[in-house]
């Protein structure tokens, strides 16, 4: 029997209510269906009952897994490494910007195949890697020659050593929440910054989507934040954010995979024009994109 981990208390404000909003099914991997919950109080929502650590790695084996296989099979992966290539600059110059004048060591937190850890290298940054995956980890290794460590290097670091830590979507998977976020505000230096990219469970297409909203991906992704509850987790670990910014590419993306899981007929071109619409709410609000990169500095 699978051991699963069972959540009573809201991780961000503790409070005891939490109730179940909605039933996921895992479409990558097992077809098996999880509940997700939301506390009454701050509005953070969570996966009830998910695998726990070291038996949660089945539901990442599958071909489709893009951040760890590298696939480009099937024309939504296709196009996701075309947006990549353009999104790789803007990231890149979201890390440049915001870091302070003098900046020059980052760390990237699940780290996948390494192509942005690459494109901060050839910048000339000193760039460091956490992947969780030993697979991943050797793949990114034997292409760019990267250093990436395990999961477990993040609480050996020593205390304010990185200018810029960046998780292009990693937050939302790692168990461990809160012990994290006290641990990235450690090793940061005092004018270091943190930059999270995360899915927004407030968005226009998670509200329309529901249940088959692609960002939930369940198990996967443990936790499910909207600008506020992020906001209210942020300044609970001593951070404040400076900025906040939309995924542009995202709205398509996502509208595609929920198509898919929906069994929509031509899944791809559906999504890509309701992902037009989705992306021409988010250009008026960066609450309403799919997913928010937050620029956050120590307080």
């Amino acid at each position: 029997m699978m051991n699963t981990v069972h959540i009573d208390l809201c991780p961000v404000c503790s409070n005891g209510g939490c109730t179940e909003t909605l039933i996921c099914k895992d479409h990558l991997a097992t077809g098996e269906l999880f509940s997700i919950y939301q506390c009454p109080g701050c509005g953070f929502a969570f996966t009830q009952n998910f695998p726990c650590e070291n038996e949660i790695g089945k539901y990442y084996d599958a071909p489709e897994y893009i951040s760890h296989s590298d696939t480009h099979q099937g024309i939504i992966n296709s196009l996701y490494h075309w947006a990549r290539k353009i999104a790789l600059k803007s990231k890149t110059k979201i890390a440049s910007k915001y870091s302070s004048k003098n900046a020059e060591t980052l760390l990237d937190i699940g780290s996948g195949t390494g192509y942005f850890l690459q494109a901060m290298r050839l910048k000339k940054w000193i760039v460091t890697g956490i992947e969780k995956s030993k697979p991943t980890r050797e793949y990114a290794h034997k292409k760019f020659g990267l250093n990436i460590q395990d999961a477990e290097y993040l609480f050996d670091m020593p205390d304010k050593i990185k200018d810029v830590v960046t998780m292009w979507h990693v937050l939302e998977h790692i168990e461990k929440l809160n012990e994290t976020m006290a641990n990235l505000h450690r090793i940061l230096k005092n004018d270091g910054v943190l930059i999270i990219a995360l899915p927004n469970k407030k968005s226009a297409d998670a509200l329309a989507y529901k249940e088959e909203w692609a960002a939930y991906d369940v198990p996967r992704h443990l936790w499910h934040f909207s600008p506020d509850d992020f906001t209210y987790f942020a300044e609970k670990h001593n951070f404040r954010i400076e900025k906040t910014k939309a995924m542009y590419f995202d709205p398509f993306y996502i509208a595609m995979l929920s198509e898919k899981n929906k069994g929509t007929f031509a899944a791809s071109l559906v999504g890509l024009i309701k992902g037009t619409v989705y992306f021409i709410q988010s250009l008026f609000s960066t609450r309403r994109c799919s997913s928010i990169i937050y620029i956050l500095k120590k307080k």
